[in-house]
C-alpha cells in the first residue's frame, strides 16, 4: 500500500501530536509527597490554611487578656504565628514553582506583530527606457507565529524531575524548620519553669532571712547573742533580695524569649500550667538511631537534594541531544499596491547555540556537583547518628544526676532544719546558720537545674530524632513542694 506525500505528513503531524499530549499529561502529573514526620506532619494543615486564607493570620492575643498555655498550645501557636516557618512555607511554593516551569518547555511558543512600511523607487539621471518615473508602496503586514515541542530526548524531563526532588527537600526542609522550632518552644517553655522555681526559692529564702533576722535582733536585745548575728542577718536578707531580683528578671526575659519564637512577642500576659517533672520514654538506644535514619527531616531534604543533582547531571548529559519541534506562521497584509497573505507549516530537528565545550564543561561541573551532594548527605547521616546517640547517653546521665540531687537535697533540707533548730535554741551561732542556708538554697537550685538539663536533652533528642518519644507510665521520682 503506497502513501501520497499529504498522507506521510498527516501521519508524522498525528504521531508528533501523540508524542505532545504524553510530555503534557507527564507536564501535570507531578504531586506533593505525603510527610511521614508524625510531629512534623502539621505542615500540611498549615500549608492548606494559608492557601484558603487570602490574608495574614494575625495572633488572637493582647496584653488585656489573661492565658494559661500548656506546652502544646505554645506549639500550636509557634506553629501559627512564627514567620520562620511562613517563610520556609512560600520558598517550598517558589520550588513547587519551577516544576511548571520546567514542562512548560512543552507548551507552545506564540509570536505575533504587524509591521508597517513605505518603500518606493525615483530614478534619475539616464532612466531605463528612457523613461524617468517615481512611485511610493506604503502597506502593512499583521503576522503570527507558534513554534511547540514536541520531544528533546528527555532534556525537559530530567529538569522536571530536579525541579520536583529540590521541592521535595524543600518540604522537607520547612518540617526541620517546624521541628527546630518546636524544640526552641520547648527549651523555653522548660526555661521558663526553671526562672520560676528558681524565683520560688529566692522568696522562700527572703522570708526565712526575714525571720532569721527578727530573731537576732530578739536575741541581741535580750543579749544572749551578739550584734555581729544581726549584721550578718541583715547581710544576708539584703543578698537574697538582690538574688530575688536578679531571678524575676530572669524570668521576664524568660517570658520575652518564648513570646519571640511564638510569633507574638508583644503579648506576655500568659502564665504556663505545667511545672519540671522527671519523664521516662519508651525507646531504646537502637530504636532511636533507626527511626531518626527513617524519618529525620534534614536527613531526608539532604537525600532529595542527592537526587535533584543527579537529575542535573542527567539533563547536563541530554543538552547533547537535539530539539524535535513544530512551527508555523501565517500573515496577512495590505498596501496601496498589493496584498498579501502567506502561511507555513513544519516539523524538524534543530540545535541551539550548541558549543561542544561547553556542554562538556557544564557536564563535569554537575558531575562534581552530584557527587558534592552524596558526600553531604553521608556526612548529614552520621552528624544525625552521632547527635542521637550522644543525646540519648547523655538523658540517661541526666535521669541518674536528678536521683543523685534529690538525695542531696534531702540531705540539706535535714540539715537546714537541725541548724535552724539550734540557732533557735540558742545553741548555734550565725555562722553555722548562714552556711546551712546556703547549702539548702543551692541543693534546691541544683535539682531543678537537673531537672531543666534532663528535659531540655529529652526535648533535643526528639529533635535529632524528629518524632516525640513515647513515655513510659512508671514513676522513677515523685516530687511534691513539700519535699523542696
Amino acid at each position: 500500500m503506497r502513501f501520497n506525500k499529504k498522507q506521510v505528513l498527516s501521519l508524522i503531524l498525528a504521531l508528533c501530536f501523540a508524542v505532545s499530549t504524553v510530555n503534557t499529561a507527564e507536564a501535570f502529573s507531578f504531586g506533593k509527597k505525603k510527610a511521614n514526620n508524625v510531629q512534623a506532619a502539621k505542615v500540611q494543615k498549615t500549608k492548606q490554611t494559608k492557601k484558603n486564607k487570602k490574608t495574614e493570620e494575625q495572633p488572637p492575643y493582647t496584653n488585656e487578656v489573661h492565658s494559661v498555655f500548656t506546652l502544646e498550645d505554645c506549639i500550636n501557636n509557634a506553629i501559627k504565628y512564627n514567620p520562620s516557618i511562613k517563610a520556609s512555607m512560600y520558598s517550598s511554593d517558589a520550588y513547587e514553582a519551577r516544576i511548571g516551569q520546567a514542562w512548560a518547555n512543552y507548551f507552545p511558543v506564540i509570536s505575533a506583530g504587524i509591521q508597517a512600511s513605505r518603500s518606493g523607487n525615483k530614478y534619475t539621471g539616464d532612466a531605463p527606457m528612457g523613461v524617468r518615473s517615481q512611485y511610493v508602496t506604503m502597506g502593512y503586514v499583521p503576522a503570527v507565529s507558534a513554534e511547540m515541542l514536541i520531544f528533546d530526548f528527555g532534556k525537559t524531563k530530567a529538569t522536571a524531575d530536579m525541579a520536583k526532588r529540590l521541592f521535595e527537600a524543600s518540604n522537607e526542609d520547612t518540617k526541620e524548620t517546624i521541628n527546630t522550632i518546636i524544640y526552641s518552644i520547648k527549651s523555653a517553655y522548660y526555661n521558663i519553669l526553671f526562672a520560676q522555681a528558681q524565683v520560688q526559692v529566692y522568696e522562700d529564702t527572703v522570708a526565712d532571712y526575714q525571720l532569721q533576722l527578727d530573731q537576732a535582733w530578739g536575741f541581741y536585745r535580750y543579749g544572749t547573742k551578739p550584734k555581729i548575728d544581726v549584721v550578718t542577718a541583715e547581710y544576708n536578707l539584703g543578698k537574697a533580695k538582690l538574688n530575688l531580683v536578679k531571678a524575676k528578671n530572669v524570668l521576664d526575659v524568660a517570658h520575652v524569649q518564648l513570646s519571640q519564637i511564638m510569633g507574638m512577642p508583644e503579648y506576655t500576659n500568659y502564665e504556663l500550667s505545667d511545672q519540671l517533672t522527671l519523664n521516662l520514654f519508651d525507646i531504646t538506644e537502637e530504636d532511636a538511631i533507626k527511626t531518626a535514619l527513617d524519618v529525620r527531616p534534614e536527613l531526608i531534604a539532604a537525600k532529595k537534594t542527592t537526587d535533584a543533582a543527579k537529575m542535573n547531571l542527567r539533563a547536563a548529559r541530554r543538552e547533547f541531544a537535539p530539539d524535535l519541534g513544530l512551527f508555523g506562521s501565517y500573515s496577512n497584509g495590505q498596501g496601496n499596491h498589493y496584498n498579501l497573505q502567506s502561511g507555513q507549516v513544519g516539523f524538524g530537528l534543530s540545535y541551539s547555540g550548541l558549543n561542544i565545550l561547553r556542554l562538556k564543561k557544564q557536564v563535569d561541573e554537575a558531575n562534581a556537583k552530584y557527587k558534592k551532594a552524596k558526600a553531604q548527605y553521608l556526612d548529614t547521616k552520621h552528624s544525625v547518628y552521632f547527635n542521637v546517640k550522644k543525646d540519648y547517653m547523655e538523658l540517661e546521665t541526666a535521669r541518674e544526676a536528678i536521683v543523685i540531687a534529690k538525695l542531696a537535697l534531702d540531705q540539706a533540707k535535714e540539715q537546714y532544719r537541725q541548724v535552724t533548730g539550734r540557732y533557735k535554741a540558742g545553741v548555734g551561732d550565725a555562722i553555722e546558720l548562714k552556711d546551712g542556708e546556703n547549702t539548702y538554697l543551692n541543693a534546691r537550685l541544683d535539682f531543678y537545674n537537673a531537672m531543666l538539663n534532663y528535659n531540655t536533652i529529652a526535648a533535643e533528642l526528639e529533635k535529632e530524632i524528629g518524632l516525640p518519644l513515647k513515655l513510659k507510665q512508671e514513676k522513677v521520682l515523685e516530687v511534691t513542694k513539700e519535699d523542696l
